[in-house]
């Protein structure tokens, strides 16, 4: 007698969105059948149930883990110092202004004049999000250091050490938004790498109960609609061998028999496995999408657009 069964494929030849889309894909499949009868009634044996329910829930928190956002302990310190060197800008802003009023004192109106130009070309934005002050902010304070000129003005205003502070500040901004993404990352990967691990058991589970069942089946219409499933699921795996897993991922023959002899699957499937990221539908991961978030277009504080150019 000739048994219908799902092939053998190693899912750690594919790459994260492809895994993902392929097990949600082997799960719609599975699903389908499961739902086709009476409303509310699983046409699938009790044993292959049993691997469904766990497999599908396993998807949703692999699911889950891709679209990961944790919070910082980092987020309050950002805030904090984004809070101080607000006010460390305004406050030198504020002072070169004024000084550009100085009728009474030319040359403090001329160091006023020729600093307020350099810092209303940047046109910093304190409302603005962290990463776009931060770097307006650093190209304004390098191009306040390394004008000769800048600097004798910044003497002859009193501010060096203003400008100090705020140098110091906005590092401190940048360096705590990297070491926050560089945990984020972490938390992420670590998240994903094992919540892949569980989907991909399960997925094994689910396999091995569909096979175990076609051989060990009484009923045969039962029988027929798992022969179905399988047909679908062995057609999925043969397009994602050939378009996209690498070559060598994983053999075309059957998995393993219900009672375990022939098996060749292997059980420490690699989160990272490399491989073409060509997938049949649109990933449902949303990579690629484009959407990078965007930072908002800094508007003109009250007093940028005064006077100068003198």
């Amino acid at each position: 007698m000739n048994i219908k069964q799902i092939v053998n494929f190693q899912l750690k030849y594919l790459r994260m969105a492809g895994f993902l889309e392929f097990v949600q894909q082997v799960l719609n499949i599975v699903k389908t059948y499961r739902d086709s009868g009476e409303a509310g009634v699983s046409q699938l044996p009790a044993k292959v149930e049993a691997a469904y329910t766990p497999f599908a829930t396993s998807i949703v928190a692999m699911d889950d883990a891709y679209k990961l956002n944790r919070a910082s302990e980092y987020t309050q310190q950002i805030a904090d110092e984004d809070t101080r060197r607000d006010g460390l800008y305004i406050a030198l802003k504020n002072q070169v202004q004024m000084y550009t009023k100085f009728d009474f004192d030319t040359e403090k109106k001329t160091a006023g004049i020729y600093l307020w130009n350099i810092i209303r070309k940047y046109n910093v934005d304190v409302t603005e999000n962290y990463h776009e002050e931060s770097v307006k902010l650093q190209q304004m304070i390098q191009e306040l250091e390394a004008d000769n000129t800048a600097g004798h003005h910044i003497t002859t205003l009193g501010i060096t050490s203003l400008v100090s502070q705020l140098k110091t500040a906005n590092e401190a901004v940048r360096t705590l938004l990297s070491q926050r993404n560089d945990e984020r990352m972490m938390q992420e990967k670590a998240a994903l790498a094992n919540a892949r691990n569980v989907v991909d058991e399960r997925y094994r589970d689910l396999v091995l109960m569909v096979n175990a069942a076609t051989a060990m089946e009484d009923n045969q219409e039962s029988i027929a609609g798992l022969e179905g499933v399988i047909s679908q699921v062995n057609e999925l795996i043969k397009y994602y061998r050939q378009y996209v897993a690498p070559k060598g991922g994983g053999s075309l023959t059957p998995s393993p028999s219900p009672t375990g002899e022939g098996s060749s699957l292997t059980p420490d499937p690699s989160p990272t496995g490399e491989g073409s990221s060509l997938t049949p539908n649109p990933s449902p991961t949303g990579e690629g999408s484009g959407n990078s978030g965007g930072t908002p277009t800094p508007t003109p504080q009250p007093g940028d657009d005064d006077e100068p150019d003198q």
